[in-house]
C-alpha cells in the first residue's frame, strides 16, 4: 500500500474509534439519568462493542502467526459476537424510543 491509502484507512479506524467512545459517552449518561431495561441494553452493548473491537484486534495478531485459516475462523467469530453486541445496543434503543415516545 501506498501513503495516501494508507491514510485513508487510518483515517477510518479513527473516526469509527471516536464514535464509537462518543456511543459510550452517550450511553453512560443516559444510564445515569434513566436506569431501565432499555439503557442497561443500551449500555451493555456500547461495552461490549468496545471490549469486542479490541479484543479481536488482539486475537487477530495471534492468529495470523499461526494460519491463514484460523485468522479468518477469528475473525468470522469475531465478527459475529460484535454484530450480537450492535445487535443488544439496537434491541434496547428500539425498547428506549417506543416506551418514550409511546402515545399515552
Amino acid at each position: 500500500m501506498n501513503s495516501s491509502t494508507e491514510i485513508l484507512f487510518y483515517t477510518g479506524q479513527i473516526i469509527s474509534a471516536l464514535s464509537t467512545f462518543i456511543i459510550l459517552i452517550a450511553s453512560i449518561i443516559l444510564f445515569i439519568k434513566k436506569r431501565t431495561l432499555a439503557t442497561w441494553l443500551i449500555l451493555i452493548g456500547s461495552v461490549l462493542v468496545i471490549l469486542t473491537s479490541v479484543t479481536s484486534l488482539v486475537i487477530r495478531v495471534f492468529a495470523s502467526a499461526e494460519s491463514v485459516g484460523t485468522l479468518l475462523l477469528t475473525q468470522g467469530i469475531s465478527i459475529i459476537i460484535q454484530n450480537v453486541s450492535y445487535l443488544i445496543f439496537s434491541v434496547g434503543l428500539i425498547i428506549l424510543v417506543v416506551s418514550e415516545f409511546s402515545k399515552k
